[in-house]
Parts: structure tokens; C-alpha cells; sequence
């Protein structure tokens, strides 16, 4: 089997796990954000305080595309901003209560399948996995710089 073919299949098993994990868990991960929101939400949440600037670059977006996303998120309680008291024109991002909600449930459902799915992994199986995937994104990270 060539290389192509190989990582097709690897890639057509990852995405009907987590079709699968979805469907099973859709309830608790339902949520009425796009796909933009979304991506907005886990920066700030990795990020833990960020500036509209920052997440600009990050996303790719002007800042005024940015502010639009972040007036609809911090209306329904996802982010919260502040003013930083040593650069008034700066504004920081962090997550509000509807936020730090939508990221509880995701963590409720990541021990969930770590339980009823990766439980069923021998240690040595973990492992290589580990291993893999951190050797996979060291080389994703060094080749889409």
C-alpha cells in the first residue's frame, strides 16, 4: 500500500471515530456557535488572557472582523473584555461563565472517551500512540511555519 493510500485510510478511521464520539455525545457538546466562534473560543482559552490584536494574527482576521465575533460572544456571556490599565487602547479577551461552561462540558466529554475508549489501550499501546502524535505534530509544526 503507497504512502497516500496509507494516511487516507489512518485519516478516514480518525474522522469516523470522532463521528462516532459526536453522535454519542452531541448532546453535551451542543452549542450554537459557529465554526469562527469556536476557533476564537479555544485560542482564548489556551491563550488564557489575549488582546483583539493577538487574535487577529492568530485567526487571520482583521481586528474589526475579530471585535464582531468577540460583541456576539461576550453578549451571550462566552468572553468577557477588559481594558489594560497599562495601554487603554488595548483591550483583553478572556473567557466569561458560558465559556468556561462550553469548555467543562468538552473536558466532561474527553474522560468520558478516555474511559470508554482509550481504557481499552494496553499501556504499550498508549504509549506508541503518544509518541506518534507528538512526533507527527513536531513535524506538522517545523513543515507549516
Amino acid at each position: 500500500m503507497d504512502l497516500y493510500a496509507r494516511v487516507k485510510q489512518i485519516n478516514e478511521a480518525e474522522y469516523a471515530i470522532n463521528r462516532l464520539i459526536f453522535k454519542q455525545y452531541k448532546k453535551a457538546l451542543a452549542s450554537q456557535l459557529t465554526t469562527q466562534q469556536a476557533v476564537l473560543l479555544d485560542i482564548v482559552y489556551a491563550a488564557g488572557k489575549i488582546t483583539v490584536g493577538e487574535l487577529a494574527l492568530e485567526m487571520d482576521i482583521s481586528s474589526s472582523a475579530v471585535s464582531q465575533l468577540i460583541a456576539k460572544l461576550e453578549k451571550n456571556g462566552y468572553v468577557h473584555r477588559s481594558v489594560n490599565p497599562d495601554n487603554r487602547r488595548e483591550v483583553f479577551i478572556t473567557l466569561g461563565p458560558q465559556g468556561l461552561e462550553y469548555f467543562d462540558k468538552q473536558e466532561q466529554v474527553q474522560r468520558a472517551v478516555a474511559e470508554r475508549l482509550y481504557a481499552k489501550l494496553t499501556q504499550a499501546e498508549l504509549g506508541d500512540l503518544e509518541r506518534i502524535t507528538a512526533k507527527l505534530m513536531k513535524i506538522a509544526q517545523e513543515e507549516f511555519r
